[in-house]
């Protein structure tokens, strides 16, 4: 059975190689430079594959003036749908009604529901967003608001506890740290990323949603931003040494720039990383060019 475990990266690009200001220059990232074969994510770097890997520096403006935002970004990642030219504008961080009605109407997830696969977001949500968004006093993110439209619901507490989901930090310290839960359990980085590979066996896609880069991007130090890259290689380097290729793909990809440029506290308009390992990882390579082609090439991936 062919599967895709989803790593999504919110607000990373593709920035320029100082040190001073990009933190992927900084970072100590072992896993991620072994399978680029020694290389950094930077601008200017061209497509490439070799035997284990496909790199695609993809497009996040799509021809949209203005500064590329997480809900139409997100949007045109799971329509396949290029939204901010059909709405004429780039929007967010939550959808608008126009956004919603695209991905009421079709989304990757809804897609993949309908013909019969297991889909879902590895993310476990507290109690208190969970209650804010049944009052409507939060809004869900595009990615949430699609899985909503596809009939599936959100990870829990219950599921966190139960190892079927995961904390947003990966290990789940934020839960005790920030949240005040007290035994909820804790992982080191390595095991949540081991333990996220064995998860996504059970579907057929299985996204985790990995928004803090993009937090630490608006409001976060050089040092945090560097922390968070070395947190996510560590995690990443437990999903490589669990996937096997006959598992299916694993894809890294983000909507917008924002984190690789601690110049500003802004988005950028750099392009954004596209990674996919796996078996098959040059076809589904060779269909994308800019965000809004990767749900249509990991559609056609799943049905071959």
């Amino acid at each position: 059975m062919k599967r895709v475990l989803f790593l999504f990266l919110d607000g990373v690009g593709l920035g320029d190689g100082d040190r001073g200001f990009n933190p992927f220059v900084q970072a100590r990232m072992p896993n991620l430079n072994s399978v680029l074969d020694g290389r950094i994510m930077l601008r200017g770097i061209s497509a490439f594959s070799t035997d284990r890997v496909s790199f695609v520096p993809a497009d996040a403006c799509l021809g949209v003036a203005g500064m590329p935002q997480s809900a139409t970004g997100q949007g045109a990642i799971l329509s396949g749908i290029n939204i901010p030219y059909r709405i004429g504008k780039h929007w967010g961080p939550k959808p608008n009604a126009e956004i919603r009605a695209f991905l009421r109407k079709d989304n990757l997830f809804k897609r993949l529901r309908n013909q019969g696969s297991v889909v879902g977001i590895a993310n476990a949500y507290p109690p208190t967003f969970l209650s804010a968004v049944e009052s409507g006093r939060r809004a869900l993110s595009s990615i949430q608001f699609a899985m909503k439209c596809a009939g599936v619901n959100l990870m829990t507490e219950s599921d966190l506890r139960q190892g079927r989901a995961f904390a947003a930090d990966f290990t789940g310290e934020s839960w005790h740290s920030k949240l005040g839960f007290k035994d909820t359990p804790i992982l080191n980085l390595e095991e949540a990323g081991q333990r996220l590979a064995c998860a996504a066996r059970a579907y057929g896609l299985l996204l985790f949603d990995h928004w803090m880069t993009d937090v630490i991007g608006h409001r976060g130090s050089m040092d945090e931003a560097v922390t968070i890259l070395e947190n996510f290689d560590e995690v990443f380097g437990g999903i490589l040494n669990t996937w096997c290729v006959d598992d299916g793909l694993v894809i890294i990809a983000s909507d917008h720039g924002n984190l690789e440029d601690k110049s500003t506290k802004r988005h950028t308009l750099n392009p954004v990383p596209v990674l996919i390992i796996g078996k098959g990882h040059r076809k589904v390579a060779a269909n994308i060019r800019d965000i809004s082609d990767i749900s249509p090439a990991l559609l056609s991936y799943l049905r071959m």
